[in-house]
């Protein structure tokens, strides 16, 4: 996680002064952050002016109750409200087809899976208004 992190922070972010770092257990995740990217030779931490941590609000209502006003994004100063999981939004729309994919073959299975998300994808997008 730490090397994709390295990445994601250098490809393009000269600019940036503020990050917003949003991970489902970033509670966790951002203990020590600092400390391994200092420690590592590989991992080098780019200078922000601001570095602020979050947790998405799909999950941060399971945390414990001393995470909700630490990482909630709605009370991180200028994020507001934030659903970026949008993967585990569309999980209760393959629920109604799981049943017919359990017996399939993994092959079949996966050709169901990505022809039901591809369905997903083309009526959202067909349905955006510019």
């Amino acid at each position: 996680m730490d090397l994709s992190l390295d990445g994601a922070l250098h490809h393009n972010t000269k600019d940036i002064e503020r990050i917003v770092l949003f991970y489902d257990v970033v509670c966790k995740y951002s203990v020590s952050l600092l400390d391994r990217f200092r420690a590592s030779p590989e991992l080098n931490m780019p200078k922000f002016k601001e570095l602020n941590f979050g947790v998405g609000v799909w999950h941060i209502y399971a945390h414990i109750n001393r995470c909700f006003p630490r990482f909630s994004p709605n009370f991180i100063k200028g994020v507001g409200v934030v659903d970026g999981e949008i993967l585990e939004t569309l999980w209760s729309n393959l629920n109604l087809i799981s049943g017919s994919c359990r017996t399939m073959s993994l092959a079949n299975r996966a050709e169901t899976l990505n022809s039901h998300m591809n369905d997903s994808n083309w009526k959202k997008m067909t349905d955006m208004r510019t």
